[in-house]
């Protein structure tokens, strides 16, 4: 018989969508940015609403540091999709924008 943990991937925070998912949205850009000066990160709708008391920032900062990591909330701005969405931006050495992506975290997958 497989134990609880073998079944359900174990996270940090009440909620996957406002942790796993922006955590794994943020190791992609990382992955894909890893050369960037800097990174913006902008939590709009139900994850900017929320995502203080279910870790969000936390989950995001983890990934890309706090030193290195702009967030900005923007819980009265809902994108077209789905409520939670963020968008993370890699940033040049001269705070230019050099890649951008825009995720919906909806049950911890993007």
């Amino acid at each position: 018989m497989e134990s609880i943990r073998e079944i359900y991937r174990i996270g940090f925070g009440p909620s996957s969508s406002h942790t796993m998912g922006p955590r794994k949205a943020a190791e992609i850009f990382k992955a894909k940015n890893g050369d960037a000066k800097s990174f913006r990160v902008t939590l709009h709708g139900s994850l900017a609403a929320t995502g203080r008391g279910h870790l969000t920032d936390k989950a995001i900062y983890d990934v890309l540091s706090n030193e290195k990591t702009e967030l900005l909330w923007k819980p009265e701005e809902i994108l077209p999709k789905h409520p939670n969405a963020l968008t993370l931006e890699s940033l040049d050495e001269n705070g230019i924008v050099s890649d951008k992506w825009t995720v919906y975290s909806v049950g911890g997958e993007l």
